[in-house]
């Protein structure tokens, strides 16, 4: 047997070998630092431009003294980024590995693709948790954001932190930057822990938590987990129950399945909307959607919150969308929805209703109008334009609408602000804000961004909302120019 020194290493290692093993550690942990950094970096300034070197520290999950170790000022994190070389062409998937060995021996760590033709949809939840804590060699739960947005819920994985998590900041069930980063703030007082968000295109809809400190870092996992949740969703419904702590109404869960996502990055700026409440009412949608002709927005109100108004919503934006995809104009638009809902049999089968497109090259922006409240234009040098498109009727009633429309310049900087009358009605179970309150409310953002704003003038409402809750969808989509 070998003979050891005092300090119980074998004499074959000297002290110099364990030194050189201890600094090959140290860059190793440094060089995953830097890396947890510029990935960090890379989503938060896409997003957020100004974001404080504190806000991408606090992203990427290190003290602001190790940022500096690595970058010594903001100019050399931006000089990082743009060097960092593009992601080449993927490699070939491997043949499916067993449950914790589904990634790659090498270059990214999973493939959505592949993922998802290897593991049965409803299986993926676990099979996702397995090959992170292969990775990250630490457990690892898998938790997502609740459906209305106020709670983040456990999935997969240990139960260490509990079922559900507070989700501060959420727009519906996504977080944007700055929800992700007060997140990891409300997470800062369990030691050890570290949350790889699940991003797709600037938005996220849960994360992975690690508990203790992974050997690799989670975040190309997290991305690729993403799309392959994203995909996913469309052959299983664990997905969906595990983002509702409770069953919504019926005409909740139709409303729930029309919706697009919360917070759309597009060209030129970004788009978000949400509808309050989420379990119950179901009488509003909005739609959102990028063409090579700009970006169309669409919101909606329908009359009462029964499941038939809901089921009347489902066939308009069939009509929306079907109409769009064949070249129509917004104000066509609007009138093959209004033709539609006057053949559907009965009654109730009435909404009013306001597009929108925007061409990020030339910077115009048309709205077309039935019976819809009026938009708000919130300028760039804080200027505040209330759009009058003048009256019109809504679509499905016995009459024909003759959509109002008008064309305006939306620029970098500028926001345009879409509500329901839930917002600003004074009816019975309306929030009833004030168009004081509603500018007010919009211009308190101080990020100016699309999904701030909506969180803004959503935190107004429920403040203003009956004590026993609204009886009336509150809905608001901004788009806002980058």
């Amino acid at each position: 047997m070998g003979q050891s020194n005092r300090n119980g290493a074998p004499r074959g290692d000297s002290p110099s070998q364990n030194g050189e093993m201890a600094g090959t550690e140290r860059r190793a942990d440094a060089k995953r630092n830097e890396l947890r950094i510029l990935e960090a970096a890379g989503r938060l300034l896409e997003l957020a431009p100004n974001a404080a070197i504190a806000e991408i520290a606090a992203a990427a999950g290190v003290s602001r003294s190790t940022f500096y170790r690595h970058f010594g000022d903001r100019a050399a994190l931006l000089a990082a980024l743009a060097e960092r070389p593009e992601d080449g062409e993927p490699p070939r998937p491997e043949e499916a590995m067993p449950p914790g060995r589904l990634g790659r021996r090498a270059g990214v760590a999973l493939d959505a693709i592949q993922v998802l033709d290897a593991v049965p949809p409803a299986l993926l939840p676990s099979q996702l948790v397995a090959e992170a804590e292969r990775i990250a060699g630490v457990p690892v739960a898998l938790y997502v954001v609740d459906i209305d947005g106020s709670q983040l819920l456990h999935m997969a994985g240990p139960r260490r932190l509990g079922t559900r998590l507070s989700t501060p900041l959420a727009i519906g069930p996504e977080l944007d930057a700055a929800g992700v980063a007060e997140l990891r703030r409300s997470l800062s007082p369990f030691p050890g822990i570290e949350l790889f968000a699940l991003w797709l295109r600037g938005r996220a809809i849960g994360g992975l938590v690690a508990f203790g400190r992974p050997r690799e870092p989670l975040t190309g996992l997290a991305r690729q987990a993403t799309a392959a949740i994203t995909l996913a969703d469309r052959y299983t419904d664990v997905f969906a129950r595990a983002q509702r702590r409770k069953q919504p109404r019926a005409a909740a869960e139709i409303q729930q399945s029309l919706l697009p996502p919360r917070i759309s990055r597009v060209s030129g700026g970004e788009v978000a909307g949400n509808v309050l409440p989420s379990y119950e009412v179901a009488g509003d949608w909005f739609d959102v959607v990028e063409n090579e002709h700009g970006v169309w927005v669409a919101l909606a109100d329908g009359l009462g919150p029964s499941t038939r108004a809901a089921a009347a919503s489902a066939v308009a934006l069939g009509a929306l969308r079907a109409s769009r995809r064949s070249g129509a104009s917004i104000a066509e638009t609007l009138l093959v929805m209004h033709q539609t809902l006057a053949e559907m049999p009965g009654r109730g089968a009435e909404m009013t209703a306001m597009l929108a497109q925007w061409d990020p090259i030339s910077h115009e922006l048309r709205l077309a109008n039935c019976g819809h409240v009026s938009p708000l234009v919130l300028r760039d040098g804080g200027e505040v334009e209330a759009v009058d498109l003048g009256p019109s009727r809504g679509l499905g009633g016995r009459s024909t609408p003759k959509p109002s429309e008008c064309h305006i310049r939306l620029v970098s900087g500028d926001r345009l602000l879409l509500v329901s009358d839930g917002v600003v009605s004074s009816a019975e179970g309306g929030a009833g804000l004030s168009r004081a309150a509603l500018i007010a409310a919009a211009q308190s953002s101080q990020q100016r961004s699309a999904s701030d704003t909506v969180r803004e003038v959503h935190r107004a409402v429920l403040a203003a909302a009956p004590k026993n809750g609204l009886a009336d969808d509150a809905t608001a989509v901004c788009l806002a120019c980058g």
